[in-house]
């Protein structure tokens, strides 16, 4: 019976060991680099972002089936907005008859940033270089949510004629998107601190852009985005 008691202590000790450190959840944030069209601007080009940095937030569940391999999921935002300063000055260029003389000068507010975000599954490859210290590579895939920035522009003649509003709601859209990453983690008793770059993409749709033009003239339309930025993250991750 003793035998028994003590077979049955070691064999869930070792279960108990065997699982141990193979699963975390972490909380990061840090910035969001925007990169390709969605960095863009062009005021000729209509898939033009105009986004600046933002700022990123990720929270990651993982589980590692191995030393060397694992499947994590992941919720992923961020925000990033819409750069007007540049925008105004892109427009005053534009329109004015002599842009050394701009006689045409515009201004333009954006109450809601361009907020993208989703889940994202995958698996990922760890590679520890010491009993303290991994290093991680990932790839996901999953879906994003797209909402473009409100955009209201005011123009003025230097002659005191001022020109009809511009206005533009944001919209909404959703499409399949891709990540990969690399980063570091850093064992600290029962933490992790984590150090990470990722790649998000996603080629996305979005409808119902309305809004007024020049003349007052309501519109309804749909555009397309490439929302794609790096983001550079650090957290605090727990494994148990």
């Amino acid at each position: 019976m003793k035998l028994r008691l003590l077979f049955i202590l070691i064999l869930t000790t070792q279960l108990i060991y065997s699982q141990s450190e193979k699963q975390y959840i972490s909380l990061a944030v840090g910035p969001s680099f925007p990169l390709n069209d969605f960095a863009h601007k062009n005021l000729n080009d209509s898939t033009s972002g105009w986004a600046k940095t933002g700022v990123a937030f990720e929270f990651t569940y993982a589980y590692r089936f191995t030393n060397n391999i694992g499947f994590q999921g992941k919720i992923t935002y961020s925000s990033n907005a819409f750069d007007n300063l540049a925008y105004d000055d892109t427009l005053t260029e534009a329109y004015s008859r002599n842009p050394e003389n701009p006689d045409t000068s515009f201004s333009s507010e954006s109450s809601r940033n361009w907020s993208s975000g989703g889940i994202l599954v995958g698996p990922y490859l760890r590679f520890p270089l010491s009993e303290t210290l991994s290093w991680d590579i990932t790839a996901s895939i999953g879906g994003f949510g797209v909402y473009s920035p409100t955009l209201l522009i005011n123009g003025a003649i230097d002659n005191g004629e001022e020109l009809k509003e511009y206005y533009r709601q944001s919209g909404k859209g959703y499409a399949f998107a891709y990540s990969f990453g690399t980063g570091f983690k850093y064992k600290l008793a029962n933490y992790y601190v984590l150090l990470f770059v990722d790649y998000f993409e996603s080629k996305v749709k979005i409808n119902n852009v309305a809004g007024w033009d020049w003349n007052s003239v309501p519109y309804n339309e749909s555009i397309k985005q490439d929302v794609s930025y790096l983001s550079v993250t650090l957290g605090l991750g727990y494994y148990f």
